[in-house]
């Protein structure tokens, strides 16, 4: 047998080879003929190696039904064809294929498209297998739909099998469907296995490859003969006999190695082969995957392993039909087997006819079950293993069935479905589906489940659908991963709808959109970045669900005054307060307020209502670090504003209206650099220009054509307001400043009730009682952990009256409340610090605004009557050195100055230095430490900067490098891919400065050895040492 079957290849390859020879000119054929398709002649050349450099090789076989590939593997071929042509090509592209030393998988399985598949020949598979026999990359094997016109041809290629399995170690997966197979073949595939002992065969499929069901029996010895075996399926297998029920019940029960076995189309003994080898005293331990599918009597059996096994981790029931009383059994089964996770249920719209769906109904509710968790899947499909192209028409209320159950699910009915996964079927009625399918969504509730799978959904057939969708899932806190496959109409209206959802929605956690537009044009990255950001906050979030806490609207919100020094900023917030507050503020009094250092923070309003935080950035380029490092990590419940003076600080000289843009748009980068932009979170920025009563005109028309330039320029960074919305006030003035608050608080209002997360009360609460006891007691700025978990256990025990670490995880709750009162500015939380600062204008401006001031010599103005301003000249820095002894002074005179501090000491102090990687503590062998300090380095402005940054002491700086003949230096530029839009952040500088420390501290190269120098407005950072000079530039263009 073995002479003819090499007596028959060498035919086969002498014909190819002759082929070959004859060169496949173009001599005397036709157009046809002569010319092959360019992709099939670019894959013959990649199978053959012959593609040239750069090539990628070939690891899996394409669709040769492609057209592109021409119509030579395709079942019908043009009337035109040459069909001798055509098989001389075939054989040279499977020739290639069978040479080709680098394909892992392998589909010889009809190269199939849809109608147009066209099943390869046994002499064309046997080309292909025996040039592959010596493969040592191949490792997964699919054979299927070979014409075979005799069992002789089909022995022949087990006999070439046989020889692969016995030479190969790379083979893990081999697929057979359709070969007819007798007890011979199955015998020559065993011996294969069993002759070789680094076979790392994993998987064997066998579908529809029997000559009759008696030889399902001897697929026992492949499977005795295959050590390392996980997966086995068996398909249209028909009926089992006895005999076959004993053989591979024992090989089932005796695999220590199976994971999974599947049984399809099987009648008879299947039945009493799954309740020998997976129920009763003796079963199998091993396999934790169950499929089944059009399995006669598994409706019998099915309760009996569920109820005894407990190695079973996953159960698929494809188009599986019984009773709903069956069906109600399977499902108390399912809620009592203890270790099963996963039950998958399949089923094709053809069938879901009105009894399926009471059968269907009965298992989710005898399954549903309030301690455990979800486990039941259920899928509708339009296909399961084949390609339907068929209408399928349904009545009206039959259509509705599934759709029903969605509902009851959904609606938190039933609680043991995890997922759904519809596939919208291609029927004369997809509108009707597509409104099923709303309504069902329609009634929101405490819903179980976790997934939902959409695909096909023909979105374009009722315009706003995916509106009314997203809409629908804003409430629901269950879902946690959905899928959009295939869809249709997902424009540009549907991803803001949908990035609206992500705005309030933190509990989803993937999103798919294959098969459609946005998979492809950038969309698709930028729904991973706003799940990205929403993780993080999804976690405390998904702390307070399981605490069973009482969920509102968020109440918590920061309005950020921004813009150029003395544009009006600090007076306006002055003015808001007496209106919202009625306060009368002493600076009034004084010809000019003084100037904010770093950021001053002060709350506008807290009542029950509403929870508003103002934070006036400086204008000051100085503090830009500063206010970059202490920027809110999520955009929700901000608003920026930004005021701008028209007029110079001191000449009161009327600015070009390039000053207006030239300002606007440094903030809306520093805005957009400075946050975390995503399209479903994009800053929300107001313009405001003071100074009307100095302006000779009210007309706003330059402005306003800026203001909407730089709203087109900016978007999907920024929010920018229209320019109707733009605000011309004097800033002293209550009643042109009312309007302006109004509007600012209207937009409070739709941020956190319509475009922010539900919060819980508690921590509303707890942020409300933090501001009254800051006002209370400035004294005590900074709390010990322990002095925060002590102020929140008396809330805690009210509003959750079994609060203990036997009922309830306290540190996990604590924690998530640290990290949202965090979020929202209540209270700043550093990080590797066992304290929690309470008063977030202590830091930000007490601290650190005056720390920086000193460093740059900026000079506060001050009240005739104030002296606390700290001597600027002692803590002098050219390099942003200074000595211990310097250090311990400067943050003494800070405590000397502010005795009145509680838990505020000189290494609280240089802690928070420390671990915001604004100060470095050197020890460099000598006898005193050193500190680096990057604020400290002087600040050398553009001379174009100069003109508006007045009183800051400043000096304008020409590099003038020293650079020997031998000099060697490197250079490196760090730029933000969207130069024109965004820069690199503030902060950037002192932790890249603080990470230089580090790496010359570990490679020896003190203080001495180098020197620091910067130019922040010209964003150029120069480091030298006496061995090389590091030039890191940051810039931007305008």
């Amino acid at each position: 047998m073995e002479d003819r079957i090499e007596g028959a290849g060498a035919a086969i390859v002498s014909h190819a080879a002759e082929l070959e020879t004859q060169g496949m000119d173009a001599v005397g054929k036709t157009d046809e003929e002569a010319e092959l398709p360019v992709a099939l002649q670019d894959l013959i050349q990649r199978l053959q190696g012959k593609a040239g450099p750069g090539a990628e090789p070939v690891e899996y076989l394409p669709n040769l039904a492609n057209p592109k590939y021409g119509d030579f593997f395709t079942r019908l071929a043009s009337p035109l064809t040459n069909m001798e042509w055509r098989n001389q090509v075939r054989l040279r592209v499977l020739e290639a294929i069978g040479s080709c030393n680098t394909i892992r998988l392998l589909h010889l399985d009809g190269f199939y498209s849809s109608r147009k598949s066209y099943f390869i020949t046994a002499g064309e598979c046997e080309l292909v297998l025996r040039g592959v026999q010596s493969s040592i990359v191949l490792e997964k094997l699919f054979l299927g739909n070979v014409k075979s016109s005799s069992a002789a041809e089909v022995e022949r290629l087990c006999l070439l099998l046989r020889q692969i399995l016995e030479t190969s170690s790379t083979l893990e997966w081999l697929v057979i469907t359709g070969w007819r197979l007798t007890a011979r073949d199955l015998s020559h595939l065993a011996s294969g296995l069993q002759a070789n002992s680094q076979s790392n065969l994993k998987c064997l499929r066998l579908e529809d490859a029997w000559e009759d069901a008696s030889v399902v029996k001897h697929v026992v010895e492949v499977v005795n003969s295959a050590p390392r075996l996980e997966q086995l399926m068996l398909a249209c297998v028909g009926m089992i006999d006895e005999d076959a029920v004993q053989t591979l019940s024992q090989a089932l029960i005796q695999s220590s190695s199976l994971k999974s076995f599947a049984l399809h189309d099987a009648k008879g003994g299947a039945s009493a082969l799954l309740l020998q080898a997976f129920a009763g005293d003796s079963l199998n331990q091993s396999i934790e995957i169950l499929q089944l599918e059009f399995v006669s009597g598994s409706e019998d059996c099915l309760p009996a392993i569920l109820y005894s096994n407990r190695s079973l981790r996953e159960v698929w029931l494809y188009r599986t039909h019984m009773r709903p009383e069956q069906w109600r059994v399977i499902g108390q089964a399912i809620r009592d087997n203890a270790t099963a996770a996963t039950i998958h249920v399949i089923v094709e719209w053809s069938e879901c006819t009105r009894e399926w769906h009471e059968g269907v109904e009965e298992l989710v509710c005898a399954a549903s079950s309030d301690v455990k968790d979800p486990i039941i899947h259920l899928s509708i499909t339009n296909q399961i293993h084949r390609l339907r192209g068929d209408y399928i028409y349904m009545d009206d209320d039959d259509v509705t069935l599934p759709y029903n159950l969605l509902e009851q699910a959904w609606s938190g009915k039933v609680k043991s479905l995890r997922s759904v996964n519809f596939n919208f079927p291609s029927t004369s009625n997809k509108l009707l589906h597509l409104k099923r399918f709303v309504r069902a969504l329609g009634n929101g509730g405490p819903s179980t489940l976790k997934e939902l799978h959409l695909r096909c959904l023909k979105g374009n057939l009722w315009p706003g659908v995916w509106k009314q969708l997203f809409w629908c899932m804003r409430g629901n806190t269950s879902l946690a991963h959905l899928g959009l496959y295939h869809c249709e109409g997902l424009d540009e209206e549907a991803f803001k709808d949908l990035m609206g959802l992500l705005q309030v929605n933190l509990t989803l956690q993937s999103i798919r959109v294959w098969g459609s537009s946005w998979e492809t044009d950038g969309k698709a990255a930028l729904i991973q970045e706003a799940l990205s950001q929403n993780k993080k906050r999804a976690a405390y979030v998904s702390v307070f669900r399981d605490a069973k806490l009482e969920f509102g609207d968020a109440k918590a919100g920061r309005l950020f005054l921004c813009g150029s020094p003395k544009a009006g900023k600090t007076q306006l917030r002055q003015t808001l307060m007496r209106i919202i507050q009625g306060k009368s503020w002493l600076g009034n009094k004084w010809d000019e307020l003084w100037r904010t250092k770093g950021i001053e923070v002060e709350f506008i309003w807290n009542d029950d209502k509403m929870q508003v935080a103002i934070w006036d950035l400086a204008g000051q380029w100085i503090f830009r670090t500063l206010q970059n490092i202490l920027f809110p990590q999520t955009n929700h419940f901000c608003v920026f504003l930004f005021v701008y003076s028209p007029f110079h600080e001191e000449t009161s000289v009327i600015k070009p209206d390039s000053c207006f843009k030239s300002e606007l748009e440094d903030w809306l980068r520093f805005i957009a650099s400075s946050t975390q932009v995503t399209r479903h979170n994009l800053p929300q920025v107001l313009v405001v220009l003071s100074h009307k009563d100095k302006m000779t005109s009210s007309s706003l028309t330059w402005a306003h054509s800026i203001v909407e330039e730089l709203k087109k320029d900016f978007a999907n960074l920024l929010n920018l307001c229209p320019s109707q919305k733009c605000f011309h006030v004097d800033a002293r003035k209550k009643k042109q400043v009312i309007p302006l608050k109004n509007h600012i608080f209207e937009i409070f209002d739709d941020l956190l009730s319509k475009r922010s997360p539900r919060v819980p009360h508690l921590c509303f609460q707890l942020s409300s009682l933090l501001v009254t006891n800051t006002k209370e007691n400035r004294s005590c700025p900074i709390w010990l952990s322990k002095k925060f978990h002590e102020f929140c256990a008396p809330i805690l025990k009210e509003i959750i009256p079994s609060f203990s670490p036997q009922s309830v995880d306290h540190s996990r709750i604590l924690n998530s409340i640290i990290s949202y009162l965090n979020d929202v500015g209540s209270i700043i939380y550093i990080p590797n610090l066992d304290y929690i600062i309470v008063d977030p204008n202590w830091l930000t401006n007490v601290f650190l605004g005056e720390l920086i001031a000193l460093g740059q010599h900026f000079q506060a103005q001050k009240s005739k009557s104030s002296d606390k301003t700290i001597a600027l000249d002692l803590y002098s820095s050219k390099d942003g050195f200074v000595s211990e002894s310097i250090f311990v002074r400067l943050l003494d005179d800070f405590l000397g100055k502010n005795p009145h501090f509680q838990n505020v000491d000189r290494e609280v102090l240089e802690n928070i230095l420390m671990n915001l990687d604004l100060c470095f503590k050197l020890e460099s062998g000598e006898d005193t430490p050193r500190y680096f300090i990057p604020s400290f380095i002087r600040e050398h402005p553009s001379m174009g900067e100069q003109e508006h940054q007045d009183g800051a002491n400043i000096e304008s700086m020409q590099w003038n490098p020293m650079l020997k003949e031998n000099s060697k230096f490197v250079g490196i530029r760090v730029q933000c891919k969207d130069f024109r839009r965004m820069s690199l952040s503030a902060a950037l500088f002192p932790r890249f400065q603080v990470m230089c420390q580090f790496i010359f501290y570990e490679i020896d190269i003190y203080y001495n050895t180098f020197r620091f120098e910067k130019n922040v407005i010209g964003n150029n950072i120069y480091i030298f040492s006496y061995f090389y000079k590091i030039y890191f530039q940051r810039f931007h263009r305008h």
